[in-house]
């Protein structure tokens, strides 16, 4: 996995953010322009709209080259002001300037922004550009400058300094990825377990134990069902990335939740709690026949966690929802 720094701040990069991922694009405004054996691939990966961004050549093909150095599955982060404001994984890739200027037309110079990607898995962050730093292992006073292409090992580390979460969204590789993988997992050789510094959560544990030690059995507060600890997690309210150190730790912004389906339920956002303590469901759980059934279990429940000390975790949930689009 790679990280991928994507500037946003200029006039065209804000029109652009608005108008492909804020408001993200049909697909049959989009196949059209793709390789014809790409299109039934595509209609079946994604759902009718999706989030797309692109790049210029650059000069001497820089942007280009890092494009082409860009994978499904890395995770795109967009930064302006001095901070990084959003997250996507990259879902798929195309070279086409035709789709370009369809979606965004050409600069004064005739260039257009034709690398193009898709993103899924869509985040609101707000992480400031000397946290980053920090996390990055730059001077304080680094500039992020210009679209950019991370090391593996680096963006990994990255990520887990920052508590920031692979993406999960549906991704469409190309053939030529997938045998690619194929021939890199046939050369897989011996020991398999990466070697590398771990950084462990130190509160976690700590909170596991006020939780859950001692106990058998406890209730998870979503589905209500009483279940052996080994079935349970301890997970915060909030993304653990967006909090300070007192919020990390803070017994009102965790909750012991199930691994049966309502940890995962709550954490990519395809349920939340309301503003009264009712569990409720957003569209895309509602709008999908395999997961209705499953999310109509828990819609309109009581969250066994919700009181007034919990209640800003919850209200911060519901505003900051993962998007698979």
């Amino acid at each position: 996995m790679q990280l991928v720094l994507q500037p946003c701040g200029d006039s065209d990069a804000v029109e652009h953010y608005v108008d492909t991922i804020l408001n993200p694009v049909s697909l049959a405004r989009l196949l059209p322009f793709l390789p014809t054996a790409d299109r039934g691939h595509v209609s079946a990966t994604f759902d009718k709209k999706v989030a797309v961004w692109g790049v210029t050549p650059g000069k001497a093909d820089l942007n280009a080259n890092k494009w082409k150095r860009m994978q499904v599955g890395d995770v795109a982060m967009l930064y302006r002001d001095k901070r990084f404001f959003f997250k996507g994984q990259v879902a798929y890739k195309v070279h086409s300037p035709d789709l370009a200027r369809e979606l965004w037309h050409e600069r004064a110079d005739g260039a257009t922004w034709e690398y193009v990607f898709f993103l899924t898995d869509l985040e609101e962050l707000d992480i400031d550009v000397a946290r980053f730093n920090e996390a990055a292992g730059y001077k304080s006073n680094n500039i992020i400058q210009g679209f950019n292409v991370l090391a593996p090992d680096h963006s990994e580390a990255i990520m887990e300094s920052l508590d920031l979460e692979p993406g999960i969204g549906a991704t469409l590789s190309g053939h030529a990825e997938i045998q690619a993988a194929r021939i890199a997992l046939a050369k897989l050789d011996g020991e398999l377990d990466l070697r590398g510094s771990v950084r462990r959560r130190a509160e976690q544990a700590l909170l596991r134990k006020i939780i859950l030690g001692g106990k058998k059995a406890e209730t998870c507060a979503l589905c209500g069902r009483r279940l052996p600890v080994d079935l349970l997690v301890v997970g915060h309210i909030r993304k653990r990335h967006s909090c300070g150190p007192f919020q990390k730790r803070d017994e009102a912004n965790i909750m012991p939740v199930c691994l049966l389906g309502c940890d995962k339920l709550f954490e990519n956002g395809y349920i939340h709690v309301d503003v009264s303590g009712v569990i409720q469901a957003v569209g895309s759980a509602l709008e999908d026949p395999q997961l209705r059934p499953i999310v109509d279990e828990l819609v309109g429940k009581n969250c066994l966690a919700w009181h007034p000390a919990s209640a800003p975790y919850f209200k911060w949930h519901q505003e900051h929802p993962r998007r698979f689009l």
